[in-house]
């Protein structure tokens, strides 16, 4: 009996010590990525949106989501090591990594995904919807919105920022409110003397002539523009689309009820900024 009974628990021994080595399993990497908070999608939304479309092409590295309110503390995120990586556009990401070398650009994504911006306004707005699609129209058919993507992004020097710009004042004209962030420069972007300057606001600037109405500029939180917009404090907000096309979210998903869009203006890619360490499995 004592024979048998310390057999049992040498063969149990075998058992729980050998359990698993001859197949090691394999951990998923993960991947913890900020992004400015978006609208009408939560952070496991759009994981579980990037997981499917990353088991699509193959990709093993999961996504862990982070939403930060603002650009300044999602680069704090990103020094203290709360996320690997800052999702944004290329432009900003050039801009980011020209003016601190201790960022990059993860240059190893699998798909090239890109946005479409526009202007954001209430759909009870449609005049004004309107009038801001002509104009959007007239400056991309006459060259105004290329030489203004030279001018205000693709020529900007490495050591500086875009010039302010200075907006129109119209003798007896109605006046709209406009949003900015700051967040997304150089398209988005508050000098640090408080100036809203860049591309975004030279658009504005170009818009206000051609339908003959002050705009007036509003510094508001990226989290708060559709509150901003729909409780009217503003009356255009920027906003960032998804198109029709490959990528991990559906077109058009984070439009809020209520708002309507203007023709794009401007297109961008979907990049990554870190450390300077490339992230691997990507």
């Amino acid at each position: 009996m004592r024979l048998k009974f310390f057999a049992s628990i040498f063969l149990m021994l075998i058992m729980l010590t050998g359990c698993g080595n001859d197949t090691p399993q394999t951990q998923e990497k993960v991947e913890k990525v900020g992004m400015l908070t978006r609208s009408n999608l939560d952070e496991k939304q759009i994981d579980d949106y990037t997981k499917n479309f990353n088991s699509a092409h193959g990709v093993t590295t999961a996504q862990q989501t982070t939403y930060y309110n603002n650009l300044n503390s999602m680069q704090m995120g990103l020094t203290s090591g709360q996320i690997d990586s800052i999702r944004t556009y290329g432009s900003v990401a050039n801009y980011m990594t020209n003016r601190n070398s201790e960022l990059a650009i993860k240059d190893s994504q699998t798909v090239q995904l890109v946005d479409n911006f526009s202007c954001a306004m209430r759909e009870s707005d449609t005049e004004l919807k309107n009038e801001f699609d002509a104009a959007i129209d007239s400056m991309e058919a006459d060259g105004t919105l290329n030489n203004l993507v030279d001018k205000f992004i693709k020529n900007l020097k490495a050591d500086e920022d875009p010039p302010a710009v200075t907006m129109p004042k119209i003798s007896g004209a109605d006046t709209i409110k406009v949003g900015v962030t700051g967040d997304l420069p150089p398209l988005d972007l508050i000098l640090a003397d408080g100036t809203p300057a860049g591309f975004n606001t030279a658009v504005l600037a170009e818009i206000s002539q051609r339908i003959n109405k002050n705009i007036e500029l509003v510094t508001i939180e990226s989290s708060t523009r559709a509150a901003a917009l729909m409780s009217g404090n503003v009356d255009v907000i920027f906003w960032t689309v998804t198109p029709e096309g490959e990528s991990p979210l559906p077109a058009n998903s984070d439009i809020p009820a209520g708002v309507a869009l203007t023709n794009s203006y401007y297109q961008d890619v979907v990049v990554d900024v870190n450390l300077g360490v490339v992230f691997a499995g990507m």
